[in-house]
């Protein structure tokens, strides 16, 4: 391909460890100053040496233009602040106590709940009207039941 090279080396990523020169099938690449180089006039574009670079610094050639692999960045390791220790250790000890509050509220709710009058007993324990008035419970309700049954037996 001596028009048009089929791929380059990025000189900055290449470490010259030469297991690109042993994957070429035509031995168009050699170790130069340590790096490797692409002679393009015998470089067939087989991209064999693309794949076998362990630092990705083989890269193809697509339309004349190069293609940049991807940056890695590096990490970033982050150290807190001495006022984001201070700030948590408050934010940790009001979360509890806003806890405890919670709870004890929670408790005096559900003491109340459970002793309060049951729903079927109305004020000084008579029975509520609903009660009264309800399935089986009641005069109206046998004497209503009493007459349905009269009227049917006629």
């Amino acid at each position: 391909m001596s028009d048009r090279q089929a791929v380059w080396v990025d000189v900055e990523r290449c470490t010259g460890c030469g297991v690109c020169v042993k994957a070429c099938p035509v031995e168009a690449i050699a170790l130069v100053n340590d790096r490797a180089h692409i002679d393009p006039e015998i470089c067939t574009g087989c991209e064999a040496c693309v794949d076998a670079c362990p630092e990705g610094a083989i890269q193809p050639v697509v339309e004349g233009k190069l293609i940049l692999a991807p940056q890695r960045p590096a990490p970033t390791v982050r150290q807190p602040s001495p006022l984001a220790e201070t700030a948590g250790t408050a934010v940790v000890a009001t979360g509890v106590g806003l806890l405890a509050k919670a709870a004890g509220a929670l408790v005096r709710s559900v003491g109340q709940w459970l002793t309060r009058p049951s729903a079927e007993a109305g004020p000084a324990g008579t029975k509520s009207p609903s009660v009264a008035q309800g399935r089986g419970g009641g005069r109206q309700g046998r004497q209503g039941r009493q007459a349905r049954h009269r009227r049917r037996g006629r």
